[in-house]
């Protein structure tokens, strides 16, 4: 439908946004498909104290409102739409299909869908997802100092946790595998407690995730080479096909942090502005 797309860019998070004002102001008339959960990850996060230029504490929706505003008044195209397949065979002409069943012809791609904490599917969990769940210790471990939470994983991961959250100052009060999680508990408002599923109930002021995160990476197949666990394998931003850049926690297994994700979201908007001024040379 679109051939004369300069880059393509997927997801709205931090990477995404970053790229999109980047791309921008490199004239190339990014678009950017905003996925299925437009803003990412940290829209969902109430506390955010560790993103340049914001003081004190804020909320993800802000962080994220700032730089979408910033993209939006340099002219970045947005469209509520969502990649569900893609055919990288063609350089110069990449296909994008769609969840609103568009067909995109973009010359670059930048891949920034990101990746999401491996939900429990616990009752009461969506409710307090963001009101006393976390699935984000560097995020939000230091707010609870001197309070009770509950660490929700096991082995090396729940281990890290439990000694990251000792150091913030929190009081563990219980470390529960997802299989003997019954329920988390609350008050309408806020999480309270979790429930075992021998019963037993555990009264906390907060609960983090450490199961794994699984990156958004599913729609591309086999069009990117992607290492065992569905992250796409990059080289700086550069991926295994050219003209295509993958940006943020969809391509970082390690440091899943915004301001990490917005630095590869600049480097992979150069990189592709660099490879679009060799195809027109």
């Amino acid at each position: 439908m679109d051939a004369s797309v300069n880059i393509a860019i997927l997801g709205s998070g931090p990477a995404g946004l970053t790229a999109a004002i980047y791309a921008a102001r490199a004239g190339l008339n990014p678009v950017v498909l905003e996925g299925v959960e437009p803003g990412g990850e940290l829209l969902k996060s109430s506390h955010v104290a560790n993103f340049p230029g914001f003081r004190g504490v804020v909320t993800g929706a802000e962080v994220i409102g700032a730089i979408r505003a910033q993209a939006e008044a340099l002219g970045v195209e947005f469209r509520m739409d969502a990649v569900e397949s893609v055919d990288f065979s063609k350089e110069g002409a990449l296909r994008l299909s769609t969840m609103m069943g568009e067909t995109i012809v973009a010359r670059s791609v930048v891949v920034a869908t990101g990746a999401g904490v491996s939900k429990t599917g616990r009752p009461g969990e969506a409710k307090y997802f963001g009101r006393g769940i976390s699935a984000c210790l560097t995020c939000d471990g230091a707010f609870y100092k001197g309070r009770r939470v509950a660490i929700v994983g096991e082995g090396a991961a729940a281990a890290g946790a439990r000694a990251y959250l000792a150091r913030c100052g929190a009081e563990i009060a219980a470390e529960v595998a997802v299989p003997d999680l019954a329920e988390f508990l609350g008050d309408g408002k806020v999480l309270t407690g979790i429930r075992k599923t021998d019963g037993e109930s555990v009264s906390c002021d907060g609960a983090f995730l450490v199961t794994a995160r699984r990156p958004q990476t599913q729609f591309l197949g086999d069009a990117l080479a992607l290492d065992e666990g569905g992250h796409v394998v990059v080289s700086e931003t550069r991926t295994s096909v050219r003209g295509v850049f993958a940006a943020g926690d969809c391509a970082r297994p390690r440091f899943k942090q915004a301001v990490v994700a917005a630095s590869d979201g600049a480097i992979a908007a150069m990189e592709a502005s660099s490879y679009l001024a060799g195809l027109r040379q």
